[in-house]
């Protein structure tokens, strides 16, 4: 979700840019974005990568111990 209002700011600024009066050189600039963005997640999803496996794969954080400041049972 966050990826798509992130494409649609950068679309949105490519279009102001494109329309602005001496500054369509720059839209370049988030054109590039868009498309480093887009390969990105192409790889991604090429790989099987999903944001769920990535939160999976995580270590387990090391506890300073039962009771300490960093537990969260406690």
């Amino acid at each position: 979700m966050i990826t798509i209002v992130v494409l649609f700011v950068l679309v949105a600024l490519a279009i102001a840019f494109t329309l602005a009066l001496g500054l369509g050189p720059l839209a370049i600039v988030p054109g590039v974005l868009a498309v480093a963005v887009v390969i990105w997640l192409l790889t991604g999803i090429a790989r099987g990568a999903t944001p769920g496996r990535a939160a999976r794969r995580a270590h387990k954080p090391e506890l300073l111990g039962p009771g300490g400041p960093d537990d969260p049972d406690a």
